[in-house]
């Protein structure tokens, strides 16, 4: 049964942490490998130390109370409302974040399979295989991101409008397996043609391993300080699904084989990618396979598993936004003595059913506007990640818990774990500002780049 609570935490990290963000192992490769399973470890303390916090405060809680019990409410008895707006905004800022990521995931794979058709079907016709410079070849047939969001942003705010994400939440084991098959190609392409060249070239001679033991770039340590937090951030999932499991004291195996499922996904291939590509290694790893009807049709079907889960992500944020304006709505109408407002809310009669129903559409309108303003701003799928990681990704697993524990069981705590719960506060903080910071400036100054047509052609031909 824990495998199956294992399998939910996985969904929202799995299939876009795996394939994206490489490159930063071109300088990483030790410290990379060894940090991931160290950050693996600590997110899983830090869940743990919230499942403490949660067990002493829901005793004293009515059996309803218990059951909706959330992070934000631990925030809230731990630091009042200042505890409660950290969890609310560090969840507002991770999710939308996450959802402006399965934006440019989406909007950059279906750009790349449909020019990719497109290019393919045009010199068919014009019988040409595209490589003898006819300029009938190279024109006309590169569709930009800004038409791919024209096509995809419709779908993705009507999704957000379902009442129930039951049937979408089968989408994931889908993408499971979209998954494996995206990386089974990239383990296929290797074993044909790097490998075969690094036996031809080098003998297996191990003077050609691309292994490099000089010292990260301080941007190589950011990025993969955010990409790695955001695949182990799943603290605002933990407490729900551990109150709606038949054997609570079974969380514990499930946190622990959802953390080794991730480093034992993620790090080997992390590790082969870099093997096979070495500097070369693009922020999205199947930048650098060439292309085939083959490899668009997994990048089509990728991206539509991620249209089908957007809303599943999408919905914490949501959650947020609508305890707030409903909150905010209801103080204003006491405030100013509106008393329509208030006898619709107490009513609940169908006129205030629509009138939510509609504010409801409109808020999660402006939420998935937002998340794509984000994705136009950070247009680079790494860099998107790495930004939201290191921001509110790490606040919520590396700052607040330890924090919550501090307050609420100082008393009940040794001196060995407070000093431990302090070091991984204060590392926590100086993480996400310098890693924040640094990723914030590679942003703006390098996260406009996106991928040429010239390029995509290229792989098309598989150049």
């Amino acid at each position: 049964m824990w495998l199956q609570h294992s399998s939910t935490l996985l969904k929202p990290v799995l299939a876009q942490g795996v394939l994206p963000s490489l490159s930063q192992y071109s300088q990483l490769v030790l410290f990379g490998s060894v940090g991931m399973i160290i950050l693996g470890v600590i997110s899983v303390y830090t869940m743990q130390l919230m499942l403490e916090c949660k067990e002493d405060i829901i005793r004293t809680l009515p059996p309803d109370e218990r059951k909706s019990f959330t992070y934000t409410q631990l925030g809230k008895e731990a630091l009042g409302f200042f505890g409660k707006w950290s969890v609310d905004i560090s969840v507002l800022g991770c999710n939308l974040g996450v959802c402006a990521g399965y934006m440019i995931f989406i909007a950059s794979n279906l750009r790349w399979a449909f020019t990719c058709f497109a290019y393919h079907k045009i010199n068919e016709i014009n019988g040409t295989n595209g490589t003898n410079g006819t300029e009938e070849s190279f024109t006309g047939i590169c569709f930009t991101t800004y038409e791919l969001y024209a096509l995809i942003l419709p779908i993705l705010i009507f999704l957000t409008f379902l009442p129930s994400f039951k049937l979408l939440a089968y989408s994931a084991y889908v993408g499971f397996v979209f998954l494996a098959i995206a990386m089974i190609t990239v383990f296929v392409y290797g074993t044909n043609h790097s490998f075969a060249a690094f036996n031809t070239d080098c003998g297996f001679s191990l003077d050609c391993v691309p292994l490099q033991l000089t010292p990260p770039s301080w941007f190589g340590v950011a990025q993969w300080f955010g990409i790695t937090a955001f695949l182990f951030c799943v603290h605002s999932m933990v407490i729900p699904l551990e109150i709606g499991m038949k054997h609570p004291r079974r969380m514990p195996y499930v946190l622990d084989t959802a953390c080794l499922v991730v480093i034992a996904i993620n790090l080997p291939f992390a590790l082969y990618g870099y093997f096979l590509f070495s500097q070369d290694t693009a922020g999205y790893i199947f930048e650098n396979i060439p292309g085939g009807i083959f490899n668009d049709i997994i990048r089509v079907f990728l991206s539509l598993e991620l249209t089908l889960t957007f809303p599943i992500v999408f919905k914490p944020a949501s959650d947020v936004m609508e305890e707030i304006i409903q909150n905010g709505l209801l103080y204003l109408a006491k405030q100013f003595k509106i008393n329509f407002i208030l006898e619709l809310y107490a009513g609940r009669e169908l006129t205030w059913k629509i009138l939510y129903f509609v504010m409801l559409c409109c808020m999660k309108t402006l939420l998935v506007l937002v998340s794509w303003s984000v994705a136009v701003g950070i247009p680079r799928f790494e860099l998107c990640l790495a930004f939201v990681g290191s921001l509110a990704t790490s606040v919520l697993a590396f700052i607040l818990p330890p924090l919550f524990h501090l307050k609420l069981k100082w008393k009940g705590t040794s001196l060995v774990r407070r000093i431990l719960h302090i070091v991984i506060l204060v590392a926590g903080i100086a993480a996400t500002i310098g890693a924040t910071t640094i990723n914030l400036y590679e942003a703006i100054t390098n996260g406009s780049a996106s991928v040429s047509c010239e390029k995509i052609h290229g792989q098309c031909h598989g150049d």
